[in-house]
């Protein structure tokens, strides 16, 4: 399937989306949530959110494909310094699986380096994950690490992959 993808910029009528994304338990084992987040949280999260990278320190993009809202790719530990972000990206189940990650994580990788003039993007994605794997090596990315027994879940320790991915 083709899609017209666009990232564009977190607006309050997102919070339904986010509701569901930050509240896929399923992804929550990928991240530090331990709890459900209320969607009354996520809406004043949406009208308070400051989009200024460089003072915030995070950038929360929506993956829209065709005018609807498909997804989430957040850059953060942004580092005006050093120029470079860590990533993370979500994509809704009913767009998975046709290329949608890795077309995004391009549009970022483009995004970070012509507009904000960042040198490098990072990921940590768990070896248990080879979807997200996947998607990030066909978007440029190269494992550079290994962080051992690093995400603690029902099933025991997973190890992640640090990837990284030079824009310039």
């Amino acid at each position: 399937m083709i899609y017209k993808l666009k990232l564009r910029a977190l607006e309050p009528k997102d919070a339904d989306m986010m509701y569901q994304a930050e509240n896929d338990e399923s992804a929550w084992f990928y991240s530090d949530y331990l709890a459900p987040l209320s969607h009354e949280l996520l809406s004043q999260y949406a009208l308070t959110y400051d989009a200024d990278p460089f003072r915030s320190g995070q950038l929360r993009l929506i993956i829209d494909v065709d005018g609807i809202p498909a997804g989430i790719l957040d850059l953060f530990d942004i580092s005006p310094r050093h120029l470079r972000a860590d990533t993370g990206i979500y994509i809704l189940p009913r767009y998975r699986g046709n290329g949608l990650a890795t077309e995004a994580l391009k549009a970022a990788k483009e995004y970070a380096s012509t507009r904000l003039g960042l040198h490098q993007l990072t990921a940590s994605i768990s070896e248990q994950n080879p979807h997200a794997l996947k998607s990030y090596k066909k978007a440029g990315f190269q494992i550079t690490g290994t962080r051992p027994d690093w995400i603690r879940t029902p099933k025991g320790y997973q190890s992640i992959n640090l990837l990284s991915s030079i824009l310039s």
